[in-house]
């Protein structure tokens, strides 16, 4: 029976002494940089596309010498529009020169011959570009069709790098109508040749990008215990396990504490303080 109570003294800490028993916190599992033999470069993009129409973007339509087909249409959440005599048209994942030539296929097939089909974008919807991991305000920030926002840029408007940001093993998710393209790169390096005054070495992003930088630590919090897995290179170590339920015990018997005292302050002095004055109001000898 002796050899089990270390085994009971170790739940016991754990469960926070008597009170509910909680589940053990799910593991996370850590991020271990992959064994890159080179530091990977930079991909180059080609030039920037035109931006693909999303929901929300309203569209003038017009053809040539047909002032009955001028329209103005906002795309709708489902990425379809609605135009005259041929029905309903997908938009969304598409550039304006794409639809036009839609269009013009629809309407040269029973109704016009060789029609001039002109899309413009009167109004674009908000665009965003995507940041996470180890970035001080990870979040969406929005950004122009236009508009241009390197990657420097955009982890500067999310707050700066973390103490704990794994910069040399950044991933941009880029996202072009059904082709995803995934883009590494090394922002240490990419420091490196800016301050050599190389310009382009800042990536360019588009609307939509997701820029993920890797957090060497992860906390698993479960009511009663703390987990904190944290990893140093390629080799992961358990920091010991910290339960909430001593901390907050602590911390309310101090306060706890502390409000008594300010009582006792705020009557003189306390109870013995409280007597000594009775008594001498009363006449009586003020014993000590």
């Amino acid at each position: 029976m002796r050899n089990f109570w270390p085994l009971f003294l170790a739940l016991g800490a754990c469960s926070g002494g008597g009170g509910p028993e909680y589940r053990q916190p799910q593991v996370v599992q850590p991020f271990i940089p992959p064994d890159y033999k080179d530091r990977p470069a930079v991909s180059r993009s080609g030039p920037r596309p035109a931006p693909l129409l999303m929901p929300g973007d309203l569209l003038r339509i017009s053809v040539y010498r047909q002032p009955d087909l001028d329209l103005e249409v906002r795309i709708l959440d489902t990425g379809m529009i609605s135009y005259p005599l041929v029905g309903a048209v997908q938009a969304v994942g598409k550039a304006a020169a794409a639809l036009e030539e839609t269009l013009r296929q629809k309407l040269q097939k029973d109704f016009l011959e060789n029609p001039s089909v002109t899309v413009t974008v009167k109004e674009y919807a908000k665009r965003r570009v995507y940041i996470v991991g180890g970035v001080a305000k990870p979040d969406g920030y929005e950004i122009a069709p236009d508009g241009r926002m390197t990657v420097f840029q955009l982890v500067a408007a999310a707050g700066g790098f973390t103490d704990r940001a794994y910069k040399e093993y950044v991933q941009v998710i880029r996202r072009q109508g059904a082709d995803r393209t995934v883009i590494r790169l090394s922002l240490v390096d990419s420091e490196r040749r800016l301050a050599r005054g190389e310009a382009d070495a800042d990536l360019e992003l588009w609307p939509e990008d997701l820029v993920m930088i890797p957090s060497a630590v992860r906390v698993a919090y479960d009511r009663g215990c703390a987990r904190i897995v944290m990893c140093a290179g390629s080799r992961s170590r358990k920091v010991s396990v910290v339960t909430r339920n001593r901390r907050s015990r602590t911390r309310s018997r101090r306060r706890r504490a502390g409000i008594r005292a300010g009582c006792r302050r705020a009557r003189g002095g306390g109870d013995r303080a409280g007597a000594r004055h009775r008594r001498r109001r009363a006449g009586r000898p003020c014993l000590r």
